[in-house]
C-alpha cells in the first residue's frame, strides 16, 4: 500500500451524523448514520487525506437540529514540502453554520437550555397518527428567521443524501436572497413527537422538504364584444412596474418541490409518504396553485410520487378512477395514423367515429388535480393498464397472481393494442428529436424496447399498489434529485437541476 493511500480515508466512511437529546447527564445519541454523497465537500473521489482513524462527527439536537462538529484522528500527517494533511474543519466551515463550531462543552449546555416547550418554526399544519406514534408536520417560509435558521443548519443533508443538491435561499455568491424572493420558498419540517420527559425534547427531528413558487403565466380572458359606448380618454396613462415581487399567494403559481429529505433511520416507516401527501394536498386546495410539480426526481422518489399520486387519485377522483379505453375501435394491421385525440385513420382514410380516450376531458381533469402534464399522463396510463385483462395485462417477473393467464381473445388483443397506443404515441412525442436521428426499423426497435421497460416499471408500481408491504411506499424517502431512466433511455438525457426551474416536470 502507498503512503498516499496510508493516510487517505473514505469520506463517506469518516462522517458520522448523528441525532443526540439532552439528558442530565449530557447528549445521549438516540440515532448514528453516514451520508451517502460527500462529493460536493470534499471532491469528485470523496476521499480525506492526512489521516489515520479519522473521525468527523456531526452531531445534531434532535428538536432545533442544533449542530456540533467534533473532528478526530490516530495520527496526522505532518507537511512534507507542499503536501499537508487536508484541512477537514475549515473545509465545513464553508457549509455548515457558526454555531456548528462552538467547543463541546458550550454545546452541552446549549442542548441543556432548549426550552420544554419547544416546537418546530412556522405553523402546525398536519398531525398525523401511525402505528401509535403522533408525527407533525410544520410549514414556515424562507423569509421567516427562525425558519431561515433551521434550514441553515440541515441543508447540508441536502449534499449528503441529494445528488447534485445545492443549497437554496441563496444567490451564486452565496449571500441570502432579498426577503421577498425568500418568502418564494416554503419549506415543510416532519417531526416525531414523543411524551415528554424530565430533560427531553418532544420533538425528534425526521425530514424536510423545499417547495418553490413560481409564476405561471396563464392566457387573459377574451375582452367582450365592444359597445357603442364612445371611449374615454386617460387622464393619466403613466404606468410603472412594481419594485418587488408580488406576494406568491396573490398570483397564479406552479408549487414545485425541489428539494425532499428522509433522514436515513427513519425511511421505511410511512414518513416519506405522511410529508409528500401533506404537501401535495395542502397545495392542491390553495386555489392560487395551478400545478405542483416536483424538480428532477429520480427513481427513488418517483415511485414514492407515483403510488402516493395513485392512491389519492382513486381515492378521491371518481373520474380518474373510473376511466376506461373505449372499446370496439378497429386497430389496422399495417399502417393507418394515430391522432392527437387518440382517433385513428386507417390506410383507406377511413377514421374512427371515437378516441380511445377523451383528451379534452383528461386535460380538464388534469388541471383540476394540479398534476403536471407528464405525471399525470404516467398515471393515466398505469391505471388504464391495472384495467386491462389478465390476459394480456403486462406482469412483473416476479409476480405471483395465480393462474395463467391463457390466450387471449380478439378482444382482449384489441384492448391491449388501444393501450400500447397511447403510451407509445407519448413515448415517441418526448424522445421525436433523439429517435429521428435513427433509420426506421431501428427507430421501430428503440421505441418498443423503452415500452417494453416502461410496461415492466408500471406493473412492478401496480404490484406494490395492489399488494402493499410495511415499508411498500418507501423507496423514494429520500431524495429529490435526478432522472427517470425508463423512459429516457432512447435519448440519453442526463445531468441534474441544482435549483428549482420552470419546466414541467
Amino acid at each position: 500500500m502507498s503512503t498516499g493511500e496510508e493516510w487517505t480515508a473514505d469520506a463517506n466512511d469518516a462522517v458520522t451524523i448523528s441525532l443526540v437529546q439532552p439528558t442530565e447527564s449530557g447528549p445521549k445519541k438516540i440515532e448514528s448514520f453516514n451520508p451517502k454523497f460527500t462529493y460536493a465537500i470534499f471532491g469528485e473521489e470523496e476521499r480525506i487525506f492526512g489521516y489515520k482513524g479519522l473521525r468527523v462527527n456531526l452531531s445534531y439536537n434532535a428538536s432545533d437540529m442544533r449542530p456540533n462538529l467534533a473532528v478526530s484522528s490516530a495520527r496526522k500527517f505532518q507537511t512534507v514540502s507542499e503536501v499537508q494533511a487536508d484541512d477537514v474543519v475549515g473545509t465545513l466551515k464553508e457549509f455548515l453554520p457558526e454555531v456548528a463550531f462552538q467547543k463541546k462543552s458550550d454545546y452541552d449546555l446549549a442542548l441543556k437550555q432548549t426550552p420544554k416547550d419547544w416546537t418546530p418554526p412556522g405553523e402546525l399544519i398536519e398531525t398525523i397518527q401511525r402505528d401509535g406514534d403522533t408525527y407533525e408536520v410544520w410549514k414556515g417560509s424562507l423569509a421567516d428567521a427562525a425558519v431561515k435558521q433551521l434550514v441553515n443548519r440541515i441543508q447540508i443533508l441536502v449534499l449528503f443524501f441529494i445528488e447534485g443538491g445545492s443549497y437554496v435561499g441563496q444567490d451564486p455568491e452565496g449571500q441570502d436572497e432579498p426577503d421577498y424572493s425568500l418568502a418564494r420558498w416554503s419549506v415543510y419540517f416532519l417531526y416525531k413527537k414523543q411524551s415528554a420527559t424530565e430533560g427531553q425534547s418532544q420533538y425528534i427531528f425526521q425530514g424536510y422538504s423545499t417547495v418553490y413558487h413560481f409564476w405561471l403565466f396563464e392566457p387573459l380572458t377574451p375582452p367582450a364584444s365592444p359597445t357603442n359606448k364612445p371611449i374615454e380618454p386617460k387622464v393619466d396613462d403613466t404606468w410603472e412596474l412594481p419594485q418587488e415581487d408580488l406576494p406568491y399567494k396573490q398570483m397564479s403559481h406552479r408549487s414545485r418541490i425541489s428539494q425532499f429529505v428522509i433522514l436515513p433511520p427513519f425511511q421505511g416507516r410511512g414518513a416519506g409518504a405522511m410529508l409528500y401527501n401533506t404537501i401535495f394536498q395542502l397545495q392542491s386546495k390553495d386555489a392560487a396553485t395551478k400545478e405542483v410539480t416536483v424538480e428532477d426526481p429520480n427513481e427513488a422518489f418517483d415511485l414514492l410520487r407515483d403510488l402516493c399520486d395513485m392512491k389519492y387519485l382513486r381515492k378521491n377522483v371518481p373520474e380518474f378512477a373510473e376511466l376506461s379505453i373505449t372499446p370496439d375501435i378497429s386497430v389496422p394491421q399495417k399502417g393507418g395514423i394515430l391522432h392527437h385525440n387518440l382517433q385513428i385513420t386507417h390506410a383507406n382514410s377511413a377514421t374512427s367515429a371515437k378516441s380511445i380516450l377523451d383528451i379534452d376531458a383528461l386535460e380538464a381533469l388534469r388541471v383540476r388535480t394540479k398534476i403536471a402534464p407528464r405525471q399525470f399522463s404516467r398515471l393515466v396510463e398505469m391505471h388504464l393498464m391495472s384495467k386491462l385483462p389478465l390476459s394480456v395485462r403486462p406482469l412483473p417477473d416476479t409476480s405471483d397472481m395465480g393462474p395463467p393467464k391463457g390466450k387471449p381473445s380478439a378482444a382482449d388483443q384489441t384492448m391491449y393494442t388501444l393501450w400500447r397506443l397511447i403510451l407509445k404515441q407519448r413515448l415517441y412525442r418526448r424522445n421525436a428529436t433523439i429517435l429521428g436521428e435513427f433509420e426506421v426499423t431501428e427507430r421501430i426497435i428503440k421505441l418498443n424496447e423503452t415500452l417494453e421497460n416502461v410496461e415492466w416499471e408500471y406493473a412492478r408500481i401496480l404490484e406494490r399498489l395492489d399488494a402493499p408491504r410495511p415499508g411498500a411506499l418507501e423507496n423514494g424517502d429520500a431524495v429529490a434529485s435526478g432522472k427517470r431512466k425508463l423512459e429516457d433511455e432512447t435519448n440519453g438525457a442526463g445531468g441534474s437541476s441544482k435549483k428549482a426551474r420552470v419546466e414541467d416536470a
